[in-house]
This record gives C-alpha cells, sequence and structure tokens, in this order.
C-alpha cells in the first residue's frame, strides 16, 4: 500500500532539485501553487486513483431520487464523479440490486429505483481534490515525484530557463506514466470498474 507523502517532503525535493539553500517567502508560496496545480493535473488523470476511490459509501437520496454531490448530515466528502450506485452494500459475498443513473448540476439521478422507499443507496465514487497546505501530511505517493518534478520546471521556466524546465517536465511526465500504468494494470482486474465506463460519458456538472 502506498504511503502518503508530507509536502514538506515535496518542498525539499524541489530545493534540492533546484539546488539552493533556501527559497524566499514569495518564492515557497509561489512553489506551493505551482505544487497544487501539478498534483490535481495528477488527479485528473485517472478516475481510478486509490487514495481519492470511496466504496460503497451509504448516501441520503431525496424524495426526487437524487443523491447529492455534497452531504451535510451526517457529513461525508464530497464527490467528484459518481462511478456506481447500489442498493445495498456492494461488493459482499452476496449480490445487491445495482442502480442506472445520470449526472446534472443537482448530483446523481437514480433511474431504477421503482416503488421503494429507501431513503439511501451506497455509492461508489471519485472524491473531490483538495488543494493542499504546508503542513499537508497526506499527499499521494503515485503524485509525489511527478508533481516535485513539475513544479520544479514551472518554477524554471518562471526564470526562464526553458531547456532546463522542458528536461524537467519530461521526467515528471514519465513518472506520471509509471504510475497510470501500474494503475491500469490493478483497475482491469477491480470488479468496480466493471461498469464505470458506462457511465462516464453521462456525467457532467
Amino acid at each position: 500500500m502506498a504511503t502518503p507523502k508530507k509536502y514538506s517532503d515535496l518542498f525539499e525535493l524541489v530545493r534540492s532539485l533546484a539546488g539552493v539553500a533556501s527559497f524566499t517567502s514569495s518564492e515557497e508560496n509561489d512553489i506551493l501553487r505551482l505544487a497544487n496545480r501539478r498534483l490535481y493535473e495528477a488527479y485528473s488523470a485517472s478516475q481510478m486513483w486509490t487514495p481519492y476511490i470511496i466504496v460503497g459509501e451509504k448516501r441520503t437520496i431525496s424524495s426526487d431520487q437524487v443523491v447529492p454531490f455534497a452531504q451535510t448530515s451526517p457529513a461525508k466528502d464530497t464527490i467528484s464523479e459518481f462511478q456506481r450506485i447500489h442498493r445495498d452494500q456492494p461488493f459482499l459475498n452476496s449480490g445487491t440490486m445495482e442502480y442506472n443513473f445520470y449526472v446534472d448540476a443537482n448530483g446523481a439521478h437514480v433511474m431504477n429505483l421503482g416503488s421503494t422507499t429507501n431513503s439511501s443507496v451506497y455509492v461508489t465514487y471519485k472524491k473531490s481534490f483538495a488543494d493542499f497546505t504546508k503542513t499537508s501530511t497526506d499527499i499521494p505517493e503515485e503524485f509525489f515525484y511527478f508533481a516535485a518534478h513539475a513544479t520544479y520546471a514551472d518554477f524554471l521556466r518562471m526564470d526562464g530557463q526553458t531547456s532546463k524546465a522542458m528536461d524537467e517536465e519530461n521526467k515528471a511526465t514519465s513518472y506520471l506514466a509509471n504510475e497510470l500504468e501500474k494503475l491500469d494494470i490493478i483497475s482491469n482486474n477491480n470488479t468496480i470498474r466493471r461498469k464505470f465506463t458506462t457511465y462516464v460519458s453521462t456525467q457532467s456538472r
């Protein structure tokens, strides 16, 4: 299992790549902004990153058969992408009914509930991205080296060093491609993914 990384470790790697003893306060803030942009880029590269997938979570469904993106009572992570919706806890020994749905700005509209009076369903989803801070300790290991080299590439561009920036960009791209390849191998054997492609084209906010 991948071990989350600290933002301070990412920052120190960028500093080491830059070969400097320290950055100015302004540069530190720039690096954080650049890092978050690149971490979001990695997050957006796949629907199946393990740190962001929530499997079979009980969510409230409204009377008009909509599961909203956000739920406050009880509090849940905000949904970025709906993947699968079941009547009962999925992926256990016994089967459970899976619902078809479509997504709009209000959430996921469950299509085949029938006359059920259930006030909840079980949702598998990708949770939303949240910017990291200087004290974050939960940066996905899968993103770490891509984000560090890509952030350094952006920093080099800010300094006008476009040739060196391109070299770092290529290294970053290679790191991300390797992680995506590993993820694809895992996902091909993952039952969570079985119907996922059916729903991707219908999702929009």
